[in-house]
């Protein structure tokens, strides 16, 4: 016997779809007659709605932080913009939001640049490599890919 609101669930691994399927009870405004239906429910899982992180070489690039770089490259994977993995800020705004001084912060993004976790389009933007992070499918991380190859390391 199926409980009130009870729904059947079901995956379709082919289009990474979750489904589900229940029966509803709704009265019609105008008539007031009472009528059966089946209520179904898709929802697509794609991509796009996750940040991916590429395991190995995010690894590489954390092997070689301190615990104060840490701290700001974790400010700097919190302010990243998922639109087009960039990074901005002042190194006033890194110091406070990480908690650490100048020194710490110039070290570390000379250190995350060095690792090509990161480049510097301009004073106060880096645009954060999308082979390491990116919040998208993979047609977003190959136009992301082309724009950061674009950029040219800083030497």
């Amino acid at each position: 016997m199926k409980r009130k609101n009870e729904r059947t669930m079901g995956y379709l691994e082919e289009s990474s779809t979750l489904v589900g399927q229940r029966t509803r009870k709704l009265v019609d405004q105008e008539t007031g007659e009472v009528m059966q239906v089946n209520q179904v429910t898709k929802l697509a899982y794609g991509s796009k709605n996750f940040w991916k992180l590429y395991m190995r070489e995010l690894i590489a690039v954390l092997k070689g932080l301190s615990d104060k770089q840490y701290k700001v490259f974790v400010y700097i994977l919190e302010h990243t913009k998922p639109g087009d993995n960039r990074f901005t800020a002042t190194y006033q705004e890194i110091m406070k939001g990480a908690g650490c001084c100048r020194q710490t912060v110039a070290s570390t993004l000379k250190k995350l640049q060095k690792a090509n976790f990161m480049r510097k389009v301009q004073t106060g933007v880096w645009m954060v490599n999308p082979d390491i992070i990116v919040k998208g499918n993979d047609h977003k991380r190959n136009m992301l890919l082309s724009e950061y190859r674009a950029v040219k390391p800083e030497k």
